[in-house]
């Protein structure tokens, strides 16, 4: 569920404030406020779908359609991300990539053909991509459509690694969609966990460079996250057992939770 008509005035109030008295009052109104939420504010469900893919720099073959409508119900927000988009040297250089084309069609063509969709926006950074899709009906519900991204890749700067996001309102709900490339290799538990901090507080979007992602209400994200479980935890087949009965989330809890730069990442304290 989003809620899509909650103000965030009050919130904004309260962290500007420096006296603690004021503050433990605003605290109280705000906290009143959202007891009596039901009276003055309409709650509306959004639908997201998100898939990410990375495509090992090969030209878009496969049929979108199949994962963009997962069952009967169409989704409302469609965002799809991809990573390795284009591996050639020129585009590491020098940014430009004629796959984004393809692909930018080929999920165009994934859509599900029984509701019509709008494109949003589209970001790319190197070989880094995202695609947000919205249901045609919620355009006059969405305004602020900014995108931004954030380079970690070879000396912290080449976009090979990183993130690109698009956020925009619906409504009164600012929501966040993050696509991210993190570092590879089993040993490099580190590089990740700072190039998820990196992509976090250097995201900066192209309407305001001190606009970030902290002021959001909902952030998504995904990626190619590059973490991995050891053999002795779970063998691939029993993962791909359990994914089939859909036994991922109870795993992860008392699996991953055991790594810390899964629990930074993941949060998995919340499943």
């Amino acid at each position: 569920m989003v809620d899509i008509a909650e103000t965030s005035e009050p919130r904004q109030r309260t962290t500007a404030l420096s006296s603690g008295a004021t503050y433990g009052r605003e605290t109280a109104v705000h906290r009143l406020l959202n007891q009596r939420k039901s009276a003055f504010t309409n709650l509306q469900p959004c639908r997201v779908l998100c898939m990410t893919w990375n495509v090992n720099g090969q030209l878009p073959t496969e049929d979108l359609s199949t994962v963009l409508a997962v069952d009967d119900r169409s989704s409302d927000v469609i965002c799809v991300g991809f990573q390795e988009l284009d591996l050639s040297p020129d585009t590491l250089i020098r940014g430009d990539s004629s796959r984004e084309i393809l692909w930018l069609e080929k999920v165009k063509e994934g859509l599900p053909e029984d509701t019509p969709y709008t494109l949003l926006k589209h970001v790319r950074l190197v070989g880094i991509m995202l695609v947000v899709y919205v249901r045609k009906s919620l355009v006059s519900m969405i305004s602020e459509v900014h995108v931004g991204n954030v380079s970690t890749g070879i000396m912290g700067m080449l976009g090979n690694k990183g993130g690109v996001s698009v956020k925009f309102n619906i409504d009164m709900t600012t929501i966040a969609i993050i696509n991210s490339h993190l570092a590879a290799h089993p040993e490099m538990v580190d590089r990740r966990n700072q190039d998820y901090r990196d992509i976090y507080t250097r995201m900066r979007f192209s309407n305001d460079e001190g606009d970030s992602l902290k002021g959001s209400d909902i952030i998504i994200w995904m990626g190619d996250l590059n973490y991995r479980l050891l053999s002795e935890d779970v063998s691939g087949e029993e993962l791909r057992a359990m994914a089939e009965r859909w036994e991922i989330p109870l795993m992860l809890k008392s699996v991953l939770c055991r790594y810390l730069d899964l629990m930074i990442v993941l949060h998995c304290s919340r499943f």
